[in-house]
């Protein structure tokens, strides 16, 4: 089974039990609460009027939910993720306080994204760019962004330690097993398979920077314990480009 079959097999069956298993699991691993982590994510987003924003690997709606809360119109809100069960439960939150949902919701890869270049203002991602080719999704996140506008990212990161010489691969097997004891096959296989597809903050920053990024900013978030590597929070604006066109 391909990796994204995995991820889609895995978030299909955790959809109904979504936020309470991330709850926990932040919880007992970095000291976080899953609303708390959210809501300090949206407030290092530079927000203004008129943005229209597109939240990749949405889940179940929270983020943009929160977005709602922090006075995004719901039309100006985009919603996208690669399975569909997760889609579903993120429209029955938005049904439950409106009796229409104005945004869009939209399942697809974050790495294939369907949509036109240029298309909007911001765009974020939290926990879940360890499930993602970085390049990949760098360059599309950079197609679809207006000129001078924000890609805004939140996840977990790895130390330069865990990149040294059989690190990585016991990381990958301890990984595997925590999960395999607390959830299932399917998601001990996705977890450790994203081992291999996290970067170290300096490896996001120097990715960025290479894809057409500038004023790159990196806040670490507190983690309980000094042991399991920080979270993180990056904002970056895509560069001006020499084709870009103040008129449009």
């Amino acid at each position: 089974m391909d990796d994204q079959k995995t991820i889609i097999k895995t978030f299909t069956e955790l959809a109904p039990r979504y936020e309470e298993t991330v709850d926990a699991e932040l919880s007992l691993f970095l000291g976080w609460r899953y609303q708390r982590f959210i809501e300090t994510f949206i407030k290092h987003i530079p927000l203004e009027n008129g943005d229209i924003v597109l939240d990749l690997a949405t889940g179940t709606g929270v983020i943009p939910s929160k977005l709602e809360e922090h006075g995004v119109p719901q039309d100006h809100i985009h919603g996208l993720d690669i399975t569909y069960s997760m889609l579903k439960r993120a429209k029955s939150r938005f049904l439950e306080n409106s009796e229409d949902f104005q945004g869009k919701l939209v399942c697809a890869s974050a790495t294939d994204i369907p949509y036109r270049d240029k298309s909007f203002n911001i765009i974020t991602c939290a926990l879940a760019t360890h499930h993602m080719d970085a390049e990949k999704l760098i360059a599309e996140i950079h197609r679809i962004l207006q000129s001078e506008g924000i890609f805004s990212l939140a996840d977990v990161g790895i130390t330069s330690f865990w990149q040294l010489p059989g690190i990585k691969m016991i990381a990958r097997v301890f990984v595997f097993f925590i999960f395999l004891f607390r959830e299932t096959l399917e998601r001990a296989r996705a977890e450790a398979g994203a081992v291999s597809q996290a970067h170290t903050i300096e490896k996001w920053g120097e990715l960025l920077h290479k894809n057409g990024f500038r004023d790159i900013k990196i806040t670490k978030l507190e983690s309980k314990y000094s042991w399991i590597p920080e979270p993180y929070i990056i904002i970056a604006r895509k560069s001006k480009g020499e084709d870009d066109d103040d008129n449009k």
